[in-house]
């Protein structure tokens, strides 16, 4: 289980000294979340240990630190500045929770934990992301900046499904984030030979605040409903291209992400024709870059 502490002579021992050297005297730490070592069985034939880590957040980053797997070794310490996000994913699936964070030279930070200890993450998560967010050079347009309709958009959603609208709204939103519209994409399914149905995508919710796009999914291993959501946050300087291609029977919407040295970590979603209008008008009001027509 996660915890937090107040300040770096808290952390484990053999994190204290990677900490000291990569955080600046007198440095601002909204948050510092500790994740225990632990053992655990990886396959039906190996343990694996995982070492203690912490997430230090600052004002304009966030540290990893990675406890070593031996005395003669050092720990481990990863910088990754807010401005330089790509995206953040969080899965909380029943009592599994992990974070990953990736930079726009795709380098990654993972942590594993339980998800009940999600509340010890999240103030540093969401300082994380209101900081990558304020890069936005070019915030959206509102058509009366005195209006939130926040509330009255996901009062909709929850018409369409109470579980992505609740998603939403504990996990997904920030403090104040304003919300601009979603479209909510129900799972999709294919036949092979016309005969034998498949799962060909999970139900997707697309997001667009004032701050942000997100990506909201299911993860589901069975044919019984899914539990728990999967969260993928992109700050709106790190979408670079939008773009919506014929994939019969539906439509395939290209959200592509800035990287350095040519880098590819686009993202492609099936949506049904309705939703790949509602996603264009939607992006066309509210959006930093135009849909190429097809």
């Amino acid at each position: 289980m996660p915890y937090a502490v107040s300040c770096l002579a808290d952390l484990p021992g053999s994190l204290q000294e990677a900490a000291r050297r990569s955080v600046n005297p007198g440095e601002a730490l909204p948050s510092i979340c500790v994740f225990p070592g632990r053992t655990h069985l990886k396959d039906m034939y190996r343990w694996e240990n995982v070492p203690g880590q912490a997430l230090l957040f600052t004002d304009k980053s966030v540290l990893h630190l990675q406890a070593p797997l031996s005395p003669d070794q050092a720990a481990t310490t990863v910088c990754l500045p807010a401005t330089d996000l790509l995206y953040a994913r969080l899965s909380l699936i029943l009592m599994v929770g992990r974070l990953e964070l990736v930079d726009q030279s795709l380098s990654r930070m993972v942590v594993d934990f339980n998800a009940a200890g999600f509340n010890i993450i999240q103030p540093g998560l969401q300082h994380l992301l209101a900081a990558a967010s304020r890069k936005n050079i070019n915030p959206a347009p509102q058509a009366d900046p005195e209006v939130d309709r926040t509330e009255a958009l996901l009062e909709q959603l929850g018409g369409l499904s109470f579980k992505f609208r609740n998603g939403l709204a504990l996990y997904g939103l920030l403090p104040g984030e304003r919300l601009l519209g979603c479209v909510f994409q129900p799972g999709l399914r294919g036949r092979h030979w016309r005969l034998f149905p498949y799962k060909v995508s999970e139900t997707t919710l697309l997001v667009l605040t004032d701050q942000q796009l997100i990506i909201v999914e299911e993860q589901s291993r069975s044919r019984f409903p899914a539990y728990g959501w999967i969260f993928t946050f992109h700050p709106r300087h790190a979408v670079e291209k939008i773009a919506m291609t014929p994939s019969l029977p539906w439509q395939e919407l290209t959200i592509g992400l800035k990287r350095l040295a040519g880098l590819n970590n686009d993202r492609n979603i099936l949506l049904e024709a309705p939703n790949a209008l509602a996603w264009r008008a939607l992006w066309s009001q509210f959006g930093d870059l135009p849909i190429p027509s097809i």
